[in-house]
């Protein structure tokens, strides 16, 4: 089956806001993910004013990583220590994301 044009199926948004597009082209399919960024951003900036001054302790949340950042990292990285590090130069890479202020410094 030969397709003369290109076909996209959007599988919609997932409960994690990921939303997955599948796109045919010709004998090829190629998956794409995407997310909406800015509700993480907008909740990111509010808990850093809101832990703005507080001190490092045992389980601060120092930030957000959408799923479909957290799943590319999981499959890309093989032991634990390495997703560990590969996670925290993400959210480094991506202070809009960061909840706690400490952490950027």
């Amino acid at each position: 089956m030969d397709l003369a044009t290109n076909l996209v199926l959007d599988e919609g948004v997932d409960a994690w806001g990921t939303q997955k597009h599948i796109i045919l082209e010709g004998d090829q399919a190629v998956t794409k993910l995407t997310y909406d960024a800015e509700p993480f951003i907008e909740e990111a900036a509010a808990r850093r004013q809101f832990t703005s001054g507080d001190r490092w302790g045992d389980g601060q949340h120092i930030g957000f990583i959408p799923m479909a950042e957290l799943n590319r990292i999981n499959s890309s990285f093989g032991s634990a220590e390495e997703r560990k590090k590969a996670i925290l130069c993400w959210l480094r890479d991506n202070p809009k994301l960061v909840t706690f202020e400490k952490f950027l410094k």
